[in-house]
């Protein structure tokens, strides 16, 4: 060899050389791509888990490739991915793998090309790591695509899969019907049903997977218990489902307004559509709803519309937003974040305790409602509160339990966060003893910023605070959380308390008078009509707490009884003779004003029922 070498000109020797560079320079490009295990895909974390960006290890040819191909492409995670996703998990209690898939040169567009996700384990793997020749059948996220060029697979991950010797997912793989590239992998939050109104839309699987359609009839959410809390608790609640929709040609008017019916589980709601509800979207916008699976009776089943589904681009179920980290000692500070409509039937065996459930209007923040097992637990929180509030003959007052005792409170209440904050503050510059339910009251309206504590005193926040309890009849507890409901909006919306103002001086003096007549007559209201504030509210709340075509009727039937009539004989008089229509041209007023800025209308206070 070196003689041969040494016979080689100069030339010959340098082209030699070159030569074996190349060569050895190709041997490794082809040793790169051929045997290295570094994908070229990363698998990124969400903002919060302030996790580095690291590529995935490919376990075949598909995975290693940029190139668009059909057929299976198998990763794995690394030992910090491992971690990480197990971090992820410990801390937000569910996961799911989002997969961003690109299909290329489509020569089938409109015919069904099949799509799927899988985990990978522990055991899929021997004992030198490497990928088992053949895999024991799993549960698959399978899309049947038609039209979509891109797409995102969500695979849950099952908050179980500690069972059956298993770990959580060490990878997963994907199989293409058609040449795709996987252009993107992240850890999420766990999810089950789609959302189509994004440039990419979602569809998202349980562990127990299944087959979905690009244009699915139906959300299934009969495999959520694998991912989600089955029950509520001071630490983990149940999730949520998202629903939301394009807007409808006509939005309708106050008192005809666009419906749409949801099936869960054999559970009607209806919807009550609404372009002044939670917005997304820059052009083809949608209108969501947020329904919290604890108001439902069946929450882990089906989901379809009663209106084309087309028309309904998420219908997702994902983890509550409830703050658990506000609760302590047991004890529940954190609100569901709800519509009202939900929580005139929401089931008391979902409560987080036996005496009562908090919750947060959802579309205007900082309203909380209580809803109590009884009388006697809502007088413990509020019959103080209320005579010191709004009784006349007693406003500024702390009363004793004695003093109270034999008195009569409310069976429902509203009060802003100045009279909150003063009452608080009276009691303790006076160091009056306040009962147990009185002081959680005090923590929950500090927890949530309906309060502040500010040195030896209390100054008012955001938001305001209403109840009803469970002892009145359901008719009563949905006349109850509309008036109340009202009550909440007017508290925290000024331009509401100048336009109830407006209408309370325009409508008739007598049938005002008369108003103000009944309420004085019966001394379990017992208003301080001296406050002009209070005088609009009730004023605003008694109109509204029923349905316009009901209000001159109501009024009427007031005039009627013989106690008024005895006490009030002239205005009384003057409301039957008139037949209430005074009242009723008040309530159309306020309807219209209360569709055009909230969606909702007189005796409906909500877009969920």
């Amino acid at each position: 060899m070196m003689s041969f070498f040494k016979k080689l000109t100069i030339k010959q020797k340098i082209l030699l050389s070159v030569l074996t560079v190349l060569l050895a320079c190709d041997i490794g490009l082809l040793a790169k791509k051929y045997l290295s295990k570094t994908s070229s895909l990363s698998l990124v974390f969400p903002e919060e888990m302030q996790a580095p960006v690291l590529k995935l290890t490919a376990l075949n040819a598909n995975a290693k490739s940029k190139k668009a191909r059909p057929g299976y492409a198998y990763y794995r995670f690394t030992d910090e991915q491992q971690r990480l996703l197990d971090s992820y998990i410990q801390r937000f209690g569910d996961a799911s793998l989002s997969v961003r898939m690109r299909i290329v040169h489509d020569e089938a567009a409109g015919a069904d090309k099949a799509f799927m996700l899988g985990f990978l384990f522990a055991d899929d793997f021997t004992f030198r790591g490497r990928l088992r020749k053949e895999i024991e059948r799993r549960p698959l996220a399978s899309l049947v695509v038609q039209e979509l060029s891109e797409f995102a697979l969500a695979f849950s991950i099952g908050k179980d899969e500690m069972k059956n010797g298993k770990s959580i997912p060490c990878g997963f793989f994907v199989y293409s019907a058609a040449p795709a590239s996987i252009i993107a992998a992240e850890i999420r939050s766990g999810a089950i049903g789609w959302d189509k109104s994004a440039s990419v839309p979602l569809f998202a699987f349980a562990p127990n997977g299944g087959v979905m359609h690009e244009s699915p009839d139906e959300a299934d959410f009969s495999g959520a218990s694998l991912v989600f809390p089955m029950q509520n608790t001071d630490t983990a609640v149940m999730p949520k489902i998202v629903a939301a929709f394009y807007a409808p040609d006509d939005w309708g008017t106050a008192q005809n307004p666009v419906k749409t019916e949801l099936n869960a589980g054999g559970e009607k709601l209806t919807i009550f559509r609404t372009d002044k509800t939670r917005v997304s979207g820059s052009g083809n916008k949608t209108y969501a709803y947020d329904i919290p699976t604890a108001a439902l009776v069946n929450p882990f089943s089906t989901v379809s519309c009663r209106d084309k589904i087309d028309n309904m681009p998420v219908l997702m179920m994902t983890r509550s937003d409830v703050k658990n980290e506000l609760n302590a000692g047991g004890k529940i500070f954190a609100p569901f974040k709800t519509d009202p409509g939900l929580i005139v039937s929401w089931p008391r065996a979902k409560w987080r305790t036996g005496d009562y459930e908090l919750f947060e209007w959802d579309r205007f923040p900082g309203v909380l409602i209580i809803d109590t097992k009884d009388f006697a637990v809502q007088n413990d929180f509020f019959k103080r509160l209320a005579f010191f509030s709004e009784k006349m003959g007693y406003r500024g007052t702390l009363l004793t339990d004695e003093e109270l005792e034999s008195m009569h409170g409310f069976n429902a209440h509203d009060y802003n966060a100045s009279s909150l904050a003063a009452f608080f503050t009276k009691t303790k510059a006076d160091d009056f003893p306040l009962n147990e339910r009185e002081l959680l009251l005090r923590d929950i309206l500090l927890a949530n910023g309906v309060i502040v504590a500010d040195g030896t005193a209390y100054t008012a926040g955001r938001g305001a605070l209403i109840s009803i309890s469970q002892e009145s009849p359901e008719w009563l507890r949905n006349r109850y959380i509309a008036h109340e409901g009202w009550h909440g909006i007017f508290f925290t919306d000024e331009n509401f308390r100048n336009a109830t103002a407006a209408v309370f001086y325009t409508t008739d003096e007598a049938s005002r008078d008369f108003l103000e007549g009944y309420w004085h007559l019966h001394p379990n209201l017992n208003y301080d009509l001296n406050d002009e504030y209070l005088v609009h509210n009730e004023f605003m709340a008694y109109i509204m707490q029923q349905n316009v075509s009901s209000v001159a009727a109501y009024f009427v039937n007031l005039a009627n009884w013989t106690s008024v009539q005895k006490e009030i004989p002239k205005l009384a008089a003057h409301v039957r003779q008139t037949r209430g229509i005074p009242f009723e041209d008040a309530a159309k007023v306020f309807d219209e004003y209360a569709f055009d800025n909230w969606g909702l209308s007189c005796g409906r206070v909500w877009l969920i029922r």
